[in-house]
C-alpha cells in the first residue's frame, strides 16, 4: 500500500476540500500518514486569502519539497494554485502536479497519471473522510459565491455559487450521524443562498430540516449566513428544529450605510437591525456572532463612529474585526481615498478594546445557568475545554470545566460559575444527559 501525507492550510472550507481529496486517495488504495519521509505522495492544500496566508503556503510547499523522500510526488492544491499557478509553476519546478479546483472531481485520474497502477474506483456520496476530531465535522453545502463585495477576492478564484445536490448532503449527514458525530457544522461562502443555482430557489430551510432528521442526535450549526438573505422561512426552520443550535454566524462587515454601499454590500443598517430584531424575537436564547472590517477605502471618522455605536447597541456575543488590506484583483484595491495604515491600526485597536469590554459584560448572561456542553478537548490532567451551543469550534471561547468523569466527545451538564478571559468556567452537574437534551442547545 502506498502512503500519502497531507498538509492542509487555511479555513474550514479548505479542510472540507482536503477531506474530499483524502477520500479520493483512499479510494485508490493510498493510506494517510503523518510522517513526511514515509509518503509516496505529499499533498499541500494551500490558502491564499491574505498576504500572510500566501507566504505560509509557499513556505510549506518548499519545506515539503525538501523533506519528502526520494521519488515521492509533490501535489499542490487549493487557493494559491488557483490564483497564482502560472507564476508559481515557473518558479517552483519541484512541484509535480498543480491541482486546480476542476481537478477535484477527477482527482483519482490525476493521481493515476503519476501512479499508473492504482486501481479504478467509483466514489459513493456517503463516503467521506474526516480530518477533524471524531466528535465534530464540517459539511460544505456549496462552493463559490455570487456576491460582488468589493473587498473580497474569493469569487475571482472560487467562481460562482455552486450548490451540492440535496440528496448527497443528506447522505453525508446520515453517515456522520451514524458515526456518532456530535456536531455537524454547515459551511459555504454564502450559506443561505443554497439551492438557487440548482433548483431555482433557495432551499436552506428545507435542507437543514432534512439534515437534522438525518442526524437527530447531532447538533447542526450554521456558519456564514448573509443578513439580506436570512429570511423568515429560515428563521422559522431554525426556531422549530430542536437539534439546530440557536447560533447565527452573520458577517455584517460594517454599520455605516455609506461604507456598506462602497463595499458592495446589498443591505443597510436599518435592514440589518430589523433582521437581528426578528431573529431575537423568534429565538430569545440565540447567540449572535459577526465580523467587521475597519479601514475600508473612504471610511471616514463618522463612518467608524457609526460602527462603534452599532456594536454597542447590538451587543453581539462574539465579534471578529479585521483591518482592511488590498487583495489582488479586487475592486477595492483600485479604489482611491485609502485610509492610512496607522489610522487603520488605531481604529482596529479602538474597536477591539471596546469589544473586549462588551464581551466581558455579555458573558455574565451565562452566570449560574446549567448548560449542556460538548467536551471538546482535555487541557491538562483535570481541566477540559467544553463548548455549549453558543460556542463554535475555532472561532469562539470555551467553557472550562475542572474535574473527573468527563470524556472528550461526550455530552455533559455543567453549571456556569464564572469567566476566565474570553472563556466561561463551570462545574459538572452529577447526572446523566438525556439524549434529546443534548441536542437542544441548553436551557
Amino acid at each position: 500500500m502506498r502512503h500519502a501525507a497531507l498538509i492542509s492550510l487555511g479555513c474550514s472550507k479548505n479542510l472540507a476540500d482536503s477531506e474530499d481529496l483524502v477520500t479520493a486517495l483512499r479510494a485508490v488504495d493510498f493510506a494517510l500518514t503523518d510522517q513526511l519521509e514515509q509518503a509516496d505522495l505529499v499533498l499541500v492544500n494551500t490558502c491564499a486569502f491574505i498576504e500572510g496566508a500566501k507566504q505560509e503556503s509557499i513556505d510549506h510547499i518548499l519545506a515539503a519539497a525538501q523533506g519528502r523522500k526520494a521519488g515521492a510526488k509533490l501535489f499542490v492544491a487549493g487557493c494559491l494554485t488557483e490564483r497564482y499557478r502560472s507564476e508559481l509553476a515557473a518558479e517552483m519546478p519541484e512541484v509535480d502536479q498543480w491541482v486546480v479546483f476542476k481537478d477535484y472531481d477527477r482527482f483519482p485520474s490525476v493521481v493515476r497519471s503519476h501512479f499508473p497502477d492504482v486501481p479504478e474506483h467509483r466514489l459513493r456520496h456517503d463516503q467521506r473522510s474526516q480530518l477533524t476530531p471524531p466528535h465534530f465535522s464540517f459539511l460544505k453545502i456549496a462552493e463559490g459565491c455570487d456576491n460582488t463585495c468589493n473587498f473580497c477576492a474569493i469569487p475571482l478564484f472560487r467562481g460562482k455559487h455552486r450548490s451540492r445536490p440535496f440528496e448527497e448532503l443528506v447522505a453525508q449527514a446520515t453517515t456522520l450521524g451514524a458515526r456518532g458525530v456530535r456536531e455537524i457544522n454547515l459551511i459555504s461562502q454564502h450559506l443561505d443562498y443554497y439551492g438557487q443555482d440548482l433548483y431555482g430557489q433557495r432551499r436552506l430551510p428545507e435542507l437543514i430540516r432534512a439534515l437534522a432528521a438525518a442526524a437527530p442526535q447531532s447538533w447542526l450549526r450554521l456558519h456564514y449566513c448573509y443578513p439580506n438573505d436570512f429570511d423568515e422561512t429560515l428563521i422559522q426552520a431554525m426556531a422549530e428544529t430542536p437539534n439546530i443550535v440557536k447560533y447565527v454566524d452573520m458577517p455584517i462587515q460594517h454599520a455605516s450605510d455609506r461604507t456598506l454601499a462602497q463595499m458592495g454590500r446589498r443591505t443597510t443598517r436599518a435592514q440589518i437591525t430589523g433582521r437581528l430584531d426578528r431573529i431575537r424575537a423568534a429565538m430569545p436564547e440565540v447567540v449572535l456572532r459577526t465580523t467587521f472590517i475597519v479601514g475600508f477605502p473612504g471610511e471616514r471618522d463618522q463612518d467608524f463612529d457609526e460602527l462603534m455605536a452599532f456594536a454597542r447597541e447590538q451587543r453581539f456575543d462574539s465579534v471578529g474585526c479585521f483591518p482592511y488590506s488590498d487583495e489582488d484583483g479586487t475592486t477595492a484595491a483600485k479604489m482611491p481615498a485609502k485610509v492610512e495604515a496607522e489610522q487603520i491600526s488605531a481604529r482596529h485597536h479602538a474597536f477591539m478594546s471596546q469589544q473586549k469590554r462588551l464581551h466581558k459584560a455579555r458573558l455574565k448572561r451565562w452566570q449560574g445557568r446549567e448548560l449542556t456542553v460538548l467536551v471538546d478537548a482535555q487541557r491538562d490532567f483535570e481541566t477540559f475545554a467544553c463548548r455549549h451551543y453558543g460556542q463554535a469550534s475555532e472561532v469562539d471561547g470555551h467553557t472550562l470545566v475542572v474535574g473527573d468523569g468527563l470524556r472528550v466527545g461526550d455530552w455533559a451538564t455543567v453549571r456556569i460559575t464564572g469567566t476566565s478571559g474570553y472563556d466561561l468556567t463551570g462545574a459538572k452537574v452529577q447526572r446523566d444527559v438525556p439524549a434529546m437534551a443534548a441536542t437542544t442547545g441548553g436551557r
